[in-house]
């Protein structure tokens, strides 16, 4: 961890309250189905804590029982030490007014304009506490950054009124120039709290944090390329792999 850390600690937003569809009731809530002992959501907690990026973390939950559910996870890993402030917020009807409810309330909380804020998916809990530090210290030297890798598959792009099963013309994308996105996504707050305001209040079509950043402020962001698995969990098959992951990492540490 950079010296800079102890004189700007970062605050990380953590999205916890996606509805979860798409696991097809295999689990009531995937951000605490069990992964390799834990809730997904306590990796995501370790990582922070063992990153020492983050002096607050925003937990964006669903509800009061999520939020409850977090407290014990948190309580569990008796994590509450590690943060200067754990600060609860409810979600909203999509992920951009979530967003925009957590930086409030890390502006709430007392974190700083130019503290830089990691925005993250509570289900992903792969992410290492090197990962965290490298797009914290990047945010640091270039304004923004997002973790993110190299786009392996070749892309093909189709008039938009294509359906599956139609013939239909495609074009080949330069795959060199291609990146998948991840999370975190990590901006000063002032700015980022700027861009999702303006989003939310003019009804913007964003797909991510970076895309926020540059349609309100036409933003310049740094990508950290990751070299390691970061999904998210979406399906229960995302489990399954998750787990693989973990055990084959415990079994060559």
């Amino acid at each position: 961890m950079s010296s800079d850390c102890t004189k700007r600690p970062a605050c990380a937003v953590l999205l916890a309250g996606g509805s979860g569809t798409r696991m097809r009731g295999t689990v009531d809530d995937k951000i605490f189905a069990p992964l390799a002992g834990e809730a997904v959501v306590a990796h995501v907690i370790r990582s922070f804590r063992e990153s020492g990026v983050a002096g607050t973390l925003v937990f964006v939950c669903r509800d009061a029982a999520q939020e409850d559910a977090v407290r014990a996870e948190l309580c569990k890993l008796e994590a509450r030490e590690a943060f200067a402030k754990i600060v609860f917020c409810r979600g909203g009807k999509e992920r951009r007014d979530s967003v925009l409810n957590g930086l409030r309330a890390a502006q709430a909380a007392g974190v700083a304009e130019d503290a830089v804020v990691l925005i993250h998916d509570a289900a992903r809990p792969l992410v290492s506490p090197t990962a965290l530090r490298e797009v914290y210290e990047t945010t640091l030297r270039e304004g923004a950054a997002v973790l993110a890798h190299r786009c392996v598959n070749t892309v093909k792009r189709v008039p938009a009124e294509t359906r599956p099963g139609t013939a239909s013309e495609t074009e080949d994308l330069d795959r060199g120039r291609l990146w998948e996105t991840e999370t975190p996504q990590a901006f000063p707050l002032g700015k980022i709290l700027f861009a999702y305001e303006r989003v939310c209040a003019e009804n913007l079509t964003v797909t991510d944090d970076v895309s926020a950043f540059a349609v309100a402020l036409d933003g310049r962001v740094a990508l950290v390329e990751n070299l390691s698995p970061n999904l998210k969990i979406t399906a229960p098959a995302d489990l399954v792999l998750a787990e693989a992951i973990l055990n084959l990492s415990a079994r060559t540490a």
